[in-house]
């Protein structure tokens, strides 16, 4: 079964020093395998942008993508 996630937040964290800004842009990219009851495999592709910014890092942009694998045995 594939599936699609996207992410999208802008603003602020109250409890960290100096109200840091965050902008996030994340889309998930997946599919899951099921094979009979009992096993799952799972993998996920993110590709990200984000931004976090405070007076010590105002420019502090970060990009990556991250590839997850899964698998699960239910008994």
């Amino acid at each position: 079964m594939p599936f699609v996630k996207y992410q999208y937040y802008h603003g602020g964290k109250k409890q960290e020093i100096d109200a840091r800004r965050y902008v996030v842009n994340d889309i998930e990219l997946g599919v899951e395998l099921q094979w009979r009851d009992y096993f799952e495999l799972t993998a996920l592709y993110t590709i990200s942008d984000r931004i976090f910014e405070d007076s010590k890092l105002p420019q502090n942009q970060q990009k990556g993508r991250l590839l997850r694998l899964q698998a699960q045995v239910n008994v």
